[in-house]
């Protein structure tokens, strides 16, 4: 039994596309990650308020205060930059990927021409063979209408596709051939 083709994705058919695809996302995986980590951030700093006296101070007095509560807002601040320049990267990648999209089609139909050459090659037979069976059944039509029957009695299956003319069909495996589809 012959291996049933499958058609390549983009990310299969061009190493560099697929490269791209993967940074992009890489990205915006830490992308969400950055804006989880400051949101809990933010929620932690309007629920725990730094002391209103600075860590140095409340040392000199004798107390003592959490000194992570006033590096917070320092980290906040980093978490968001962060944030806006994975942004940032993000949409350059996309946009970098966006213009490999050509260039991965065109390798992705190099790889499945000969496949699809194959199938319309099939195509054309199958509609070759149907249009050599319609002119058969339409010659006994003829036959009967050049004696003379009437046949109304009878009525025709004609296909507009094939009836009178070849044209559509024959413009179609002509093109098809001319695409190089005729094996």
């Amino acid at each position: 039994m012959a291996k049933q083709f499958t058609v390549p994705s983009l990310a299969e058919a061009d190493a560099e596309y697929a490269a791209l695809c993967e940074r992009y996302v890489a990205l915006a995986e830490e992308h969400a990650q950055i804006i989880r980590e400051a949101d809990v951030l933010e929620a932690d700093i309007r629920e725990r308020k730094a002391p209103a006296i600075r860590p140095e101070v409340a040392e000199l007095i004798g107390e003592s205060v959490d000194t992570s509560l006033f590096q917070r807002p320092q980290r906040l601040r980093e978490l968001r930059q962060r944030a806006a320049n994975l942004e940032q990267a993000r949409e350059i990648v996309r946009r970098h990927r966006d213009d490999r999209i050509g260039r991965a089609s065109l390798l992705a139909c190099n790889i499945a021409k000969a496949e699809y050459g194959k199938r319309v090659a099939k195509f054309i037979a199958a509609l070759e063979a149907a249009k050599a069976a319609y002119d058969e059944a339409d010659a006994l039509l003829d036959a009967l209408e050049r004696e003379g029957a009437q046949v109304g009695y009878m009525p025709p299956a004609r296909s507009i596709f094939f009836a009178d003319s070849d044209n559509g069909l024959q413009r179609f495996i002509a093109e098809a051939r001319s695409n190089g589809y005729d094996q």
